[in-house]
């Protein structure tokens, strides 16, 4: 097998009598139990906890610091995160040195399944990791790029644990199918002969030199001293490669109670292996198009359904770990999940990865609820859950208690959520208080928060304008007041260099009305074409959490832009009629009105030539979400999707109903699919605009679909 050299040849050897594996462990525990009381907003108590100067609480302090900075995004604790990671990484460094250098000691720490120093290659990875997030969250876009370093030096040590995981399982089960390992399935081919294994790893550090300097090569090799490096780490499986199998293979995947799990140690090598590498897989799976040139300097794609299975496996353990790989699988199917329309049709006996694992979910919040039980972190996932499923007035219940969190980035995701929640249920009054809320509590976009409130006293004017004239003034005012409060704020945060996307649309939004107001004569709330709150609920894709009730609610909204009642109608161009008519369709999508829906899209949104779309104060996200609005349609209108979510037969144009026969069936199936391709097709390549970050997260997430049907079906 490969060995890499190690990095520390001039440094004062250390004393063998100096390593302590009673010491380590207790220094482990101490720092995970200390650091974990952040996940029950308990900061205070975590941070004096955290005294310690050994490798763990080095680790521990900066994963303080690392939750609070990406839950709040705020600069100084982002600073803060990166000093303490930063540390930690060095920490660790030299304490794997020592462990190499003394693996022979009597009191050193030894286990069965990875080499020594593991633990410690491990707190590197993690801090690398936390540090890559951080960099990517920097305003500096010099940052931005040395983070996605970070994390190819960070796969590639995740990779070699696993691969120690997998040779202690072949040893120990040598009956167990193989894992296809990620530089396997980048050949397109499983991981079934280790002697090939072994010859191809020693073309490595050839492969990878497409990915960076020679310099920057060696500085990645000193990080491993003494690991074994895998063949072509810088590649793991494109999506379309060959798939992880089900069923028995030779990753780890035991319960905690298993005797494989002798020690903590080991247990913290495990977890922590599976939490970062799963999250990175997945992390990686999920970049949008617009941000595609950026994954050439780390050259390699994701693996969600690893990913996601790794998570999972981590979740099972009873420490820090295991309660943020919970936070994470919680994050990804209540929020980017239900976000998405198009995903992977569910596989049986695989809810892990597919689909949306209702009562395993469900379980793991109970669990999460009950280990921190002071954490209104918890609070908020179960409002993210009950708003995933359907329940929206549950989910806003929750979180309008007076109580507070003392974390203050809890705290403002508590009330962000809380105005979006109020932004779904056409909630203006209680949408504009949250939102006007969250300037005061963080940083991060006010821009958009002082135009959502604004643009909640725009519906309230419009109701009020006949009925109470009185009471429409006092709301012109207001929306007039916090809509231009919202452009001076706009591009004060930025992400790798580039203004927030939504900073980006309300300032061009903003100015595009005041054009008109000024054009037409008239005031500013008069300007305001299709309704602005109905217009957000589509980016947050807030119909996919309504009732038929709150779903019909939003149509009769959309009706009022076109009624007698607004006065400007007449003067609108094809380009507002456009965004008024493509979201009508998406509420029509999600009433499963499907045919209505496509022929709206068809003759009053894609026939328009992007020509109209484009130009100075355009909105130039029409026709791509268009598109990609045509696709899920296409998609939602398959005989499997109708079967697996117990609907009635689509309105689909004549192209399938439920009296075809199964070859029929089949054939129409795979024409929708085709047809469904055809479209994210366009989205992908269609040129920069607007929200294509933000669209393109949907459409990224739909191609993986598409292309697993594809290879299911071919």
């Amino acid at each position: 097998m490969l060995r890499v050299g190690s990095w520390l040849y001039g440094k004062k050897p250390v004393s063998a009598a100096s390593l302590d594996s009673s010491a380590e462990l207790k220094d482990l525990v101490e720092a995970m139990k200390a650091a974990t009381l952040i996940l029950n907003d308990d900061v205070d108590g975590a941070e004096d906890g955290l005294k310690g100067t050994s490798t763990f609480h080095n680790l521990g302090k900066g994963v303080v610091a690392f939750v609070r900075a990406t839950l709040g995004f705020e600069q100084e604790i982002m600073r803060q995160a990166s000093e303490r990671l930063y540390e930690a990484e060095n920490s660790a460094a030299n304490e794997q040195h020592r462990a190499q250098q003394h693996a022979g000691a009597p009191n050193a720490f030894h286990s069965e399944i990875y080499t020594p120093g593991t633990e410690y290659a491990l707190c590197q990875a993690i801090a690398q990791l936390m540090s890559a997030v951080v960099g990517v969250l920097n305003e500096s876009l010099t940052e931005s790029i040395k983070a996605f370093y970070r994390l190819r030096k960070a796969y590639i040590t995740l990779d070699a644990i696993l691969k120690m995981e997998e040779k202690f399982m072949e040893l120990k089960e040598p009956g167990r199918a193989l894992l296809p390992s990620a530089s396997d399935l980048s050949k397109g081919k499983p991981n079934t002969d280790t002697k090939s294994s072994d010859a191809s790893s020693q073309s490595s550090g050839q492969s990878s030199s497409a990915y960076a300097t020679p310099a920057e090569e060696k500085d990645l090799s000193r990080s491993l001293s003494g690991l074994t490096v895998t063949p072509d780490p810088a590649s793991p499986a494109p999506s379309t490669g060959v798939s992880t199998p089900s069923g028995a293979s030779n990753v780890i995947d035991h319960d905690p109670d298993s005797d494989i799990f002798q020690n903590d140690i080991d247990v913290f090598v495990h977890s922590g292996a599976n939490f970062c590498f799963g999250i990175l897989l997945l992390l990686i799976s999920m970049v949008p198009p617009a941000f595609s040139k950026l994954l050439s300097i780390i050259g390699f794609h994701g693996d969600k359904e690893r990913g996601i299975r790794m998570l999972w496996q981590a979740s099972k353990f009873h420490n820090l770990i295991g309660a943020m790989s919970a936070l994470a699988l919680l994050g990804y199917y209540n929020g980017f999940v239900r976000y998405c329309d198009i995903m992977p049709d569910p596989t049986p006996g695989e809810d892990d990865v597919e689909g949306y694992p209702q009562e395993r979910l469900a379980a793991l919040l109970a669990e999460m609820r009950a280990r921190f039980p002071n954490s209104r972190l918890w609070l908020l996932e179960e409002s993210r859950m009950k708003g995933a499923n359907k329940d929206l007035d549950g989910a806003l219940d929750l979180l309008c208690s007076n109580n507070k969190s003392p974390l203050k980035q809890v705290e403002a995701l508590c009330v962000f959520e809380k105005s979006l929640n109020a932004l779904f249920l056409h909630n203006y009054p209680v949408c504009a208080e949250a939102f006007i809320e969250c300037v005061d509590l963080n940083s991060w976009s006010r821009s958009l928060y002082y135009y959502i409130a604004g643009s909640c006293h725009v519906v309230l004017y419009r109701d009020c304008l006949v009925k109470d004239p009185k009471k429409a003034d006092h709301h012109a005012r207001k929306a007039t007041e916090y809509i231009r409060t919202a452009p001076p704020l706009a591009g004060k945060k930025k992400f790798m260099a580039r203004q927030l996307p939504f900073d980006v649309f309300v300032t061009r939004k903003i100015a595009k009305w005041e054009a008109r107001a000024k054009e037409w004569n008239v005031p500013l709330v008069d300007a305001i074409g299709v309704d602005p709150i109905e217009e957000m609920i589509f980016f947050w894709n807030g119909h996919s959490r309504m009732t038929r009730e709150q779903l019909t609610e939003s149509l009769t909204r959309l009706a009022w832009c076109e009624s007698d009642q607004n006065k400007t109608w007449s003067r609108e161009g094809d380009e507002e009629k456009a965004i008024l008519d493509l979201i009508r369709a998406a509420v029509l999508r999600s009433l499963h009105t499907h045919g209505e829906a496509k022929a709206i899209l068809k003759t009053h949104v894609l026939h328009h030539d992007k020509s109209l779309f484009k130009g100075h104060l355009k909105d130039d996200w029409v026709l791509p979400a268009a598109h990609f609005e045509m696709a899920a349609n296409l998609w939602m209108e398959r005989p499997t999707y109708q079967s697996l979510h117990n609907l009635p037969d689509a309105e689909t144009d004549g192209v399938s109903n439920g009296s075809e026969s199964p070859a029929e069936s089949d054939r129409s199936e795979k024409q929708l699919v085709h047809e469904c391709k055809e479209h994210l097709e366009s989205a992908a390549r269609w040129e920069s605009y607007e929200l294509d970050a933000r669209i393109g997260l949907k459409v990224t997430a739909a191609m993986e679909a598409v292309n697993k049907w594809e290879r299911m079906h071919s």
